[in-house]
């Protein structure tokens, strides 16, 4: 029988009714005047008593318990305790590959690149290869068992994944702030953007064309949280890009807020490009060329919960009013900040200098290193909805 429900109140109304009913019924029982019956009647008597008090404090007790559900087992009732049970991140399918580089460069105080294939499993688009910086943190003991937020590094068109650790000195870069204590220690991957032999997508899916999109979003995803201890949670991923690279990590994140929590557009625009590079990406459908555009997202759609750093300087002045006019359209939640610098032009220079501002400003809007939640009776929390 149930500790609640309506079979256990109405036996608790039963007993209730029917203590005093016998006690009235059997208090002038056995009439015998010796001492012995008179010492047993007295002694029936106040067993009455105490079970007709009992059986109302039974019914007051099962009245309000089953009205707020504060045990709704015996078992519960009794004393049974729910378990908690803790698990730990478990190893990426190319951490013993990697684990030698780790060792030799953790004893230099640096992280390592690596070099990995990205198919494109649900965009069809081919398989491309990624290069992902591991921090010096992945490769220590007492974060073997933690799972590490990551940033996605989008190239502007041209260019290539190796631009980032080139050009922009990424690595060398977030070694030095994550030591320094400015930057969370994650994972930066930098997937191939050029998909189309040479066309600039500005990172869309192109109707009947390369689905650059699902492959930036999906395709990295899933083959980065396959090969490493990469989190699966939304706010433990960002993205970040410079130039249309900005553009496409602005565009992504406003778009999937399910898979991303923060977005960094360094020198990138609010609007799709429209060029000889670019051809046609909508296939002449205003409406999906809005749904592309981020500052007529942000107007006219339900704002993402996400967060975006726009910088720019005033010497780019396109890129710098285009920051400044989706600043402007931001509604709650979606948070913008801005950072305009006065001198500067779109070059890589600029871009270098302003990486540490972006690292540190993703740190805090990324979960840092950490072990799986624990669970409750071997129970995990499940997302139900998620932001649109």
């Amino acid at each position: 029988m149930a500790l609640t429900g309506p079979l256990t109140l109405m036996l608790a109304i039963a007993l209730a009714v029917v203590m005093p009913v016998a006690a009235m019924a059997a208090w002038n029982r056995g009439r015998s005047d010796s001492r012995r019956a008179t010492h047993v009647r007295w002694i029936r008597r106040g067993a009455l008593m105490i079970g007709t008090q009992l059986s109302a404090v039974v019914l007051v007790a099962v009245m309000i318990n089953d009205a707020n559900k504060f045990y709704t087992s015996w078992l519960e009732l009794l004393g049974e305790h729910h378990t908690v049970g803790t698990t730990v991140a478990l190893p990426g399918s190319q951490d013993a590959a990697v684990q030698t580089k780790l060792d030799n460069a953790r004893a230099q105080g640096r992280g390592i690149v690596v070099t990995l294939k990205v198919p494109g499993t649900r965009s069809g688009v081919g398989t491309f290869d990624a290069l992902v910086y591991l921090p010096v943190q992945y490769g220590q003991p007492e974060y073997a068992h933690r799972s590490f937020p990551v940033v996605e590094l989008i190239a502007g068109s041209p260019g290539t994944p190796q631009t980032w650790t080139d050009s922009l000195d990424v690595a060398r870069i977030l070694d030095r702030e994550i030591a320094a204590g400015r930057s969370e220690p994650f994972i930066a991957v930098m997937p191939s953007q050029d998909v189309a032999g040479g066309r600039d997508t500005q990172c869309v899916n192109i109707p009947r064309g390369p689905q650059v999109e699902t492959y930036l979003t999906n395709d990295v995803r899933a083959t980065i949280t396959r090969a490493y201890r990469a989190s699966t949670q939304n706010d433990a991923w960002a993205i970040m890009g410079y130039s249309s690279g900005g553009f496409c990590a602005t565009n992504l994140a406003m778009r999937h807020p399910d898979l991303f929590a923060a977005a960094v557009s360094v020198a990138g625009y609010a609007r799709p490009a429209h060029d000889h590079q670019t051809g046609e990406l909508f296939a002449h459908n205003i409406a999906l060329r809005n749904q592309n555009t981020p500052i007529w997202r942000a107007s006219n759609l339900p704002p993402p919960d996400i967060a975006l750093l726009l910088m720019a300087t005033a010497q780019d002045p396109g890129t710098d009013r285009d920051a400044a006019a989706l600043a402007a359209a931001a509604r709650y939640p979606l948070s913008v900040t801005r950072l305009s610098l006065r001198h500067g032009g779109h070059n890589f220079e600029v871009w270098r200098a302003e990486e540490p501002t972006a690292f540190a400003w993703l740190s805090t809007h990324l979960v840092p290193p950490l072990a799986p939640a624990p669970t409750i009776d071997k129970t995990y929390p499940v997302v139900i909805s998620s932001s649109q």
